[in-house]
């Protein structure tokens, strides 16, 4: 059985468009698709769900909001939102309430299946504006300085940019298994699981605004 993907979009055009796009795929299995973010909610109280993929901005309901209620009735979910947005704060919200992807909707079809293969393997997924947007907004505090050190800092802004441990050593001249150790002093540092949550510490301690 292939991996269980439930769509929500209040746009009918978007709607179809996805829908056509993963029934394509022969490890995808599309579950069922719905215009209304309640009826998303309940189907999961009935169903488990691999992959949610979501809008936004939904009438009865926003993605935020839907994101929040999924990962309550299952923790495990991975979420991929779709939204026409790209302001920092927005972003933030969609991140520290547990989003794996967040795609601008103009790059949807380009960007989806990349973003479901990447949080199928618990990784995450940005559309590229969205990484510079992230970067650009990213600055030291004092608070930060004295808790990271200038290579962990360095190294933080790179996973935030999804750079591969391999990337980031080459990068540094550095060997990975060295990438390695500060990637786990990052997350032991920042008490996270994983980038997602070293990207929330990022926003809780102002490094993004």
């Amino acid at each position: 059985m292939g991996t269980k993907i439930l769509l929500v979009d209040d746009h009918a055009i978007m709607l179809d468009g996805l829908e056509s796009l993963l029934r394509k795929q022969e490890d995808l299995l599309l579950v069922a698709k719905t215009t209304n973010a309640n009826y998303a909610l309940s189907y999961m109280r009935k169903d488990a769900v691999d992959i949610l993929i979501t809008d936004y901005s939904m009438p009865e309901m926003s993605g935020l909001e839907l994101v929040k209620e999924a990962k309550k009735l299952q923790p495990s979910i991975k979420i991929i939102v779709l939204s026409m947005h790209d302001d920092a704060p927005l972003v933030q919200e969609i991140i520290s309430a547990g989003a794996d992807a967040y795609i601008l909707k103009k790059y949807a079809q380009q960007e989806i299946m990349r973003a479901i293969g990447i949080v199928s393997q618990d990784g995450q997924y940005w559309s590229p504006e969205i990484n510079r947007l992230l970067i650009r907004n990213l600055h030291q505090t004092d608070d930060y300085t004295a808790e990271l050190s200038e290579r962990e800092s360095e190294i933080l802004r790179m996973l935030i940019l999804e750079m591969t441990t391999r990337e980031i050593a080459q990068k540094l001249m550095l060997s990975e298994r060295t990438i390695e150790t500060h990637r786990k002093n990052l997350l032991r540092k920042t008490n996270s699981k994983n980038t997602v949550g070293l990207i929330k510490y990022a926003f809780a301690k102002k490094i993004i605004t």
